[in-house]
């Protein structure tokens, strides 16, 4: 008398790539524009603003933010944030926007992209 209590289980898992692709996951897709375009808005009130061209000439590709402006590079190292919106008076506009802007909103921001993907966040 044979006890045979052996069973036989079969899992299919997908590619790696298609999983990704699945979660909107695959490089530049996407959750990546989705993230570079919340960072985009969330960034917005943070950006020096005197005549609105350095706030308003930004070019967004899917893991780029690049601020067309003659003065964005000396504005992002060196805005003193003197503005009536700046820094130096209480506001958000000034140097280097988009670490600052991070800082005050990743939380939110990881909670988008979460939801977007089919996660969540701990």
């Amino acid at each position: 008398m044979s006890n045979n209590n052996s069973s036989e289980i079969k899992i299919n898992i997908d590619n790696p790539d298609k999983i990704l692709l699945k979660r909107h996951l695959d490089k530049n897709g996407d959750a990546q524009k989705l993230f570079t375009s919340e960072i985009r808005r969330t960034t917005d009130p943070y950006v020096p603003f005197n005549t609105g061209m350095l706030k308003n000439n930004v070019i967004v590709k899917a893991d780029e933010i690049v601020y067309k402006s003659p003065h964005a590079r000396v504005q992002y190292y060196k805005s003193k944030g003197f503005g009536k919106q700046g820094t130096s008076r209480g506001g958000l506009r000034g140097k280097q926007w988009i670490p600052r802007s991070w800082a005050d909103n990743k939380k939110n921001i990881i909670k988008t992209i979460a939801r977007f993907v089919g996660g969540e966040t701990k």
